[in-house]
């Protein structure tokens, strides 16, 4: 069988070969297939490596945002908290279910509400020591705030979800209408970043949810930011943030959890992406419609294990 070499890699499908060639498939991508331990190529294994590839040029890092040594120690230290308010959690509800008799039962559950909502606080703080640190970064880059220039789901103060019906099948028909129509080329993606030349995933999630808010009266209290971890951390205080890193079974919690219009969030190694979920399955995965992948507004498609996928934040 005649070998087609790319750098050390053999590929023994001229076919393939040709499309790597053309493609310009990075080292980076190629040193991590090791196909029957010899590192050849097979033609089963084009389709993966591709995706691969187009997965990895997607990833976007946040909006470019310095956090201040006193933001980060607040931060860290508000991280500390919710890890011991967590365990104070868990070692409650184990007394819950070992409680003797109904007035031990009802204190405990009384200590767990009040634990439940010191962490609500906690995150929400976190939330807003984000939001701050970007809207003065953005006052000093652009002469404008993070929260009002593409439009926010509410206001920046109160928690929770209200309101609305269809709300998630809104969200996907107008994240639908701008595929194939925003990207960098052209600068029409500057219609979601509010006129702001900077990473525009999240500011694409952020400018559909509000439309979708606008179209149908729902509010989202706070929702917007055009950073990835602010969407998330907003999730996370309003609990409504699915976290998928941690689960024993990925695919049950996506389907069990997941719906049309939610928000998908990717957190790996330094870099972020945030997308509209359209469709779930029944394995787990699930379809988006995402900006800023491949410089443009496209739609995409994930397995339940993607290796970049942290969690999804649950708006519908």
């Amino acid at each position: 069988m005649t070998d087609f070499k790319i750098g050390s890699y053999s590929i023994t499908n001229k076919e393939i070969y040709e499309v790597l060639k053309q493609e310009n498939v990075s080292d980076g991508i190629l040193s991590q297939l090791d196909v029957n331990g010899d590192k050849k190529i097979e033609e089963d294994e084009l389709q993966e490596l591709l995706l691969s590839e187009d997965e990895n040029s997607s990833s976007q890092t946040d909006a470019p945002v310095e956090l201040s040594d006193d933001v980060m120690s607040q931060i860290e230290y508000l991280d500390e908290q919710y890890n011991e308010l967590k365990s104070q959690m868990m070692a409650l509800t184990s007394q819950l279910g070992t409680a003797s008799d109904l007035e031990t039962y009802q204190s405990v559950q009384g200590q767990i509400d009040q634990v439940r909502s010191s962490m609500s606080s906690n995150r929400m703080n976190v939330y807003n020591l984000l939001v701050a640190a970007e809207n003065q970064a953005l006052q000093q880059t652009y002469g404008t705030s993070a929260m009002g220039t593409t439009g926010t789901a509410g206001a920046t103060t109160g928690t929770g979800i209200s309101g609305g019906t269809g709300f998630g099948n809104t969200i996907v028909s107008i994240a639908q209408s701008f595929v194939g129509k925003l990207n960098e080329t052209d600068g029409s993606y500057l219609q979601v970043t509010g006129g702001r030349a900077e990473p525009w995933c999240a500011d694409f999630v952020t400018y559909v949810v509000t439309k979708a808010c606008e179209q149908t009266g729902k509010s989202l209290n706070g929702f917007g930011s055009p950073a990835v971890r602010t969407l998330a951390a907003w999730g996370q205080s309003n609990n409504c943030y699915i976290d998928v890193v941690g689960s024993s079974n990925r695919a049950q919690t996506i389907v069990n959890n997941v719906q049309p219009g939610d928000v998908m969030i990717q957190q790996s190694n330094g870099a972020s992406h945030t997308g509209i979920v359209t469709k779930v399955y029944s394995d787990g995965s699930f379809d988006t419609i995402e900006g800023n992948t491949s410089d443009q507004c496209l739609a995409r498609h994930y397995s339940a294990n993607d290796a970049k996928l942290s969690g999804f934040v649950k708006i519908t």
